[in-house]
């Protein structure tokens, strides 16, 4: 019995229990142990580095865009404004699947695809991390209703609020004023790294007219500020803040009303207006027919309406009529006439015996006056200079033309701005094209020959004027040869701005300052000489559509008309009963004018040019319009009084009523 049962060993069971015991302490007081070393590595040693990354996840810098500066018209009227809207805006950082969240949101409040692509490439530009990038603008109520419905499942979508442009007067100022949209990859890669910094919170950026020219003097300067946003991207509150300086505001000589008449003016046609305060240079309108809404380029314009305006070939609203140019026709008649006296080439007592057409020596070609495509036909008979002027002989300025020479013709002309924009902030406007030898050879490799002189001589050939150029050539002949360059801009914060001019433009000096007058006075007589029952065709142009359809005009009104050809038609064609010529191919109505004229108490407070696209006739079609704006200017807007006077003895010739 003694080895059946066999006893526990107590002191083996001991030891094991206690080498047990004294491992499992060593290897918890090992993992304590590294527990405290990991937290004091925390909390300690990698303290700062922590909580900066803390802090990043929490507080943020954000730039803090400047109010961008009022454009406002001569009488204070609002051209440009700021309008607050509510914008869906997208946080990329805390969006886990970018198309999903897209996608969703197109079914949730109608997301198109030209807004998601807009958006992907604003989301391309270097921006600050955690910032909000707009993926629609102008946010409707019904649609911020849904967003906050949804809102649970919507990590990184906030709705922000903006101040975005706004045009009151859209299709009026669109190429004058112009317009501001987002800015692109382009125009940031070309800008320096301050400018960069300073456009970080704007998305937008002046792309043409003032808003462009003036962009530096609008935008302002941007601000900073810290705040602290939650883990869905909330600002919860401002920690720090550096405020921006809003742009400037600025006021424009342009006259919103006088704006509007001119619109009214052209009526359905397509053309432009130009109208220029020769004392101030100040352009009072500037209008391009048809327009566009500038509008809807401000948030970004969808590529069904961009094509609608691109693709209208025949309106062509994106084209700025005003600073590009058209053939000017018989409107340079007055400066080229002014020439052939500063240069002896003819005086006041020069005539020639118009007989309807003008041949060069040895030349069969007859160079036609407008008289052969008339029932009268034969010409002008006697005809000087101030009937040349307000008959518009083309023969006689053929003539003066040829014995002038382009060289003579191009350095005398040069001189009231053409082949140049004399304009201080408009430097956007082409410069057209006045032709001589040394410009021939340049562009066409061609000598120059006499016919060319020719067609220059009335306005045709290689010769383009915009509308611009012309309406500066008008104000310096009604300010008898002072040069004060045409702008827009008029007051910055309500100071009146004027321009440090490094090379300013020098008067035209002639030689006897009465050639003025007389130039002055042939334009005159373009309106207000009226029809003789003892002269052959000795009545102004524009006097049956101006001065003889108002015979109540209480102004001199100096004027020049022109057309400009759009094709060449010959002269079987036109006299054909057969031949309709289309619309789109007939000439250019063009009227170039300034008034009050020959008046010694009112010196010309306005200068017009107006260009109407295939208008065709200037004298009845553009004369019209010219002498409704400056109703509207002199009348209406400046109320003049023009109280009858005892008339010169060249103002009575004017005036005179018919025999």
């Amino acid at each position: 019995m003694t080895g059946k049962w066999q006893l526990k060993d107590h002191e083996a069971e001991r030891q094991l229990f206690n080498r047990r015991l004294v491992v499992a302490s060593v290897f918890v007081m090992t993992l304590f142990a590294a527990l405290i070393f990991k937290i004091f590595n925390l909390q300690v040693v990698q303290y700062d580095y922590f909580s900066a990354r803390s802090d990043g996840n929490r507080l943020h810098s954000q730039y803090v865009p400047p109010a961008r500066g009022l454009i406002f018209d001569r009488e204070g009227q609002l051209l440009a404004d700021n309008q607050p809207i509510f914008n869906l805006s997208l946080i990329r950082e805390q969006v886990d699947d970018l198309d999903a969240m897209l996608n969703y949101l197109s079914g949730l409040i109608g997301i198109t695809a030209d807004e998601i692509e807009q958006f992907k490439t604003r989301s391309r530009r270097n921006r600050v991390p955690f910032s909000s990038v707009p993926l629609r603008y102008v946010l409707s109520e019904a649609d911020r209703s849904q967003i906050a419905v949804k809102s649970h499942r919507l990590s990184g979508i906030v709705i922000e609020p903006q101040f975005v442009r706004q045009y009151p007067l859209a299709n009026l100022t669109a190429h004058s004023v112009g317009y501001v949209s987002e800015i692109n990859r382009e125009e940031l890669d070309n800008m320096s790294e301050t400018d960069r910094e300073n456009y970080g919170g704007t998305n937008h950026i002046g792309k043409s007219g003032i808003e462009r020219t003036y962009e530096e003097v609008l935008h302002g300067k941007v601000g900073y500020e810290i705040v602290e946003k939650n883990n869905r991207g909330k600002v919860m509150r401002v920690l720090d803040r550096t405020d921006p300086i809003a742009g400037k505001n600025i006021g424009l000589y342009l006259d919103a009303r006088l704006q509007q008449a001119a619109e009214k003016a052209l009526g359905d046609s397509r053309g432009a207006v130009v109208a220029i305060d020769p004392a101030t240079g100040g352009i009072l309108a500037m209008l391009s027919k048809p327009g566009f809404d500038p509008n809807l380029f401000v948030t970004g314009i969808s590529s069904k309406d961009y094509r609608g305006l691109v693709q209208d070939k025949i309106n062509t609203p994106l084209f700025d009529r005003t600073t590009n140019p058209y053939p000017p026709g018989s409107t340079v008649k007055p400066f080229l006439g002014l020439a052939g006296l500063e240069l002896e080439l003819v005086d006041y007592n020069f005539a020639i015996e118009d007989p309807g057409y003008f041949r060069l020596p040895g030349v069969s070609y007859r160079w036609g006056d407008y008289t052969l495509r008339t029932a009268i036909g034969g010409g002008h008979g006697h005809t000087d200079l101030q009937k040349a002027i307000f008959q518009s002989c083309d023969t006689f300025f053929y003539d003066l033309g040829n014995r002038m020479g382009i060289d003579a013709m191009h350095e005398f002309m040069a001189l009231f701005g053409f082949g140049a924009n004399f304009a201080l902030d408009v430097g956007y406007a082409r410069t057209g094209v006045l032709p001589s030898r040394d410009w021939k050879m340049a562009t066409r490799g061609e000598p120059w020959y006499p016919g060319d002189t020719v067609n220059s001589s009335i306005g045709q050939g290689y010769m383009w004027a915009t509308p611009l150029q012309l309406a500066t050539a008008a104000s310096i002949m009604a300010n008898k040869g002072r040069v004060v360059q045409p702008r827009l801009l008029r007051e910055i914060d309500g100071q009146p701005y004027n321009p440090v001019i490094e090379n300013p433009i020098p008067d035209v000096v002639v030689k006897d300052p009465d050639f003025w007058r007389y130039i002055q006075e042939a334009m005159t007589m373009v309106v207000h000489r009226p029809f003789s029952t003892t002269a052959f065709r000795d009545y102004g142009t524009a006097y049956e559509a101006i001065a003889m359809a108002d015979r109540g005009m209480p102004y001199k009104m100096a004027g020049k008309s022109g057309s400009a050809q759009v094709v060449g038609i010959s002269q079987a064609v036109l006299k054909s009963d057969d031949i309709v010529v289309s619309d789109l191919n007939k000439d250019h109505g063009l009227f170039i004018s300034f008034a009050p004229a020959m008046n010694s108490d009112i010196p010309p407070r306005i200068a017009v040019a107006v260009v109407v696209e295939n208008g065709e006739h200037g004298s009845s079609v553009a004369g019209p319009i010219a002498k409704e704006i400056i109703d509207t200017y002199l009348l209406e807007i400046l109320k003049l009084d023009f109280t009858p006077k005892t008339l010169s003895p060249s103002e009575s010739l004017i005036s005179q009523s018919n025999d």
